[in-house]
């Protein structure tokens, strides 16, 4: 190998990383070391026929009722069936505590096919749904921390699922989430969905719809 083929090589190696490549974020999302209380609104996700409202936020306690979700065919095949929704009081250790579940919005004038439970009880986090308007997600419920995650112009649930609320801070919320589609939005591989965990605000509590909200990335 000649000496100027040498150099080249050193040379290359100490470039710096291209343009436009991101390392990934040394800060974590702050987490609080214990529940938190919520004030928000969400609805059931469809990943399981039912999902168990218990007693406690514990997988072993009591169950006291049920949420019927919209996997599978309903009951009768000429009603549009709608996913339940709740209030959210509570996050602990994974788990939400929810009230006044409602499936009023299946059915319309029909009677209501699906028993819900509608009193006080826990379901496990990854359970709830909400709409996320914003784009970006941050270390903590406070826009001067560092931005762990900026989608610029998209939207964080119309790019990843939420993979679970973990916590509440006034309008802001914890969330695990799971990217699923690019920039084109088009669906990503299972190898290259990124998982994280951020505090975002924006939230949206319509299954159905966007809110017609200021945005708050603005």
């Amino acid at each position: 190998m000649t000496v100027q083929r040498t150099l080249v090589l050193l040379a290359a190696l100490t470039l710096p990383p291209l343009v436009g490549a991101q390392a990934p974020s040394s800060v974590a999302a702050w987490t609080p070391p214990g529940p938190t209380a919520c004030a928000f609104s969400g609805w059931t996700t469809n990943q399981k026929p039912e999902i168990l409202v218990r007693a406690e936020a514990s997988a072993t306690s009591d169950v006291l009722g049920s949420l019927p979700t919209t996997l599978g065919d309903g009951p009768d095949p000429d009603i549009d069936y709608y996913s339940v929704t709740f209030d959210v009081t509570e996050a602990r250790d994974g788990w939400l505590k929810i009230k006044n579940a409602s499936d009023d919005m299946t059915g319309g004038d029909v009677s209501q096919p699906r028993p819900v439970y509608r009193g006080e009880g826990w379901i496990e986090a990854a359970d709830a749904q909400v709409g996320i308007q914003s784009a970006r997600g941050y270390a903590r419920p406070d826009i001067a921390t560092e931005r762990l995650l900026d989608l610029g112009h998209d939207w964080l649930t119309e790019r990843a699922t939420l993979q679970g609320i973990v916590a509440c801070e006034g309008d802001w919320l914890l969330l695990d989430y799971e990217m699923r589609n690019n920039e084109k939005f088009e669906r990503l591989a299972p190898k290259d969905r990124a998982r994280g965990r951020a505090w975002f605000r924006g939230l949206c509590a319509s299954a159905e719809t966007t809110c017609d909200m200021r945005s708050v990335d603005e």
